[in-house]
């Protein structure tokens, strides 16, 4: 499977962006946002449910095409944060970042929220 990736063509030549890094100002964006639940640190996240750990990092997939690109993102949201709110901080991050850091237009955020986890299981996981 061939690598997706965005190009923008401009008089001074062409910048291509791989999809992964669309994903990742797209997680960057939504774990910037109150309530939002930020990935596990280190790098064996998903180790980490295996092993009776939380993993609460966002699941992102990005879908490219000639309009921009429409990013749908599975979060976890903190305990105590009204979910709705969280949701829309979310959208509006991911967009806001995605247009203004990559330069591509966002043609829609789909927010799922696949799960509320007390305020000390997502401190815990980001080592604060």
């Amino acid at each position: 499977m061939a690598e997706r990736r965005v190009e923008l063509v401009d008089e001074d030549g062409r910048i291509t962006i791989s999809e992964d890094v669309l994903a990742a100002i797209a997680r960057f964006a939504s774990e910037k946002v109150p309530g939002a639940a930020r990935q596990t640190r280190g790098t064996a996240v998903g180790i980490m449910s295996i092993f009776g750990g939380e993993d609460l990092s966002p699941v992102i997939r990005t879908d490219l095409d000639e309009k921009g690109v429409h990013v749908e993102l599975r979060i976890v949201v903190e305990y105590g944060y009204p979910v709705h709110e969280v949701a829309q901080g979310v959208q509006l991050s991911v967009r806001a970042d995605v247009e203004e850091i990559a330069g591509i237009p966002v043609t829609g955020v789909d927010v799922l929220v696949r799960k509320v986890v007390p305020p000390q299981i997502a401190r815990r996981n980001v080592g604060r």
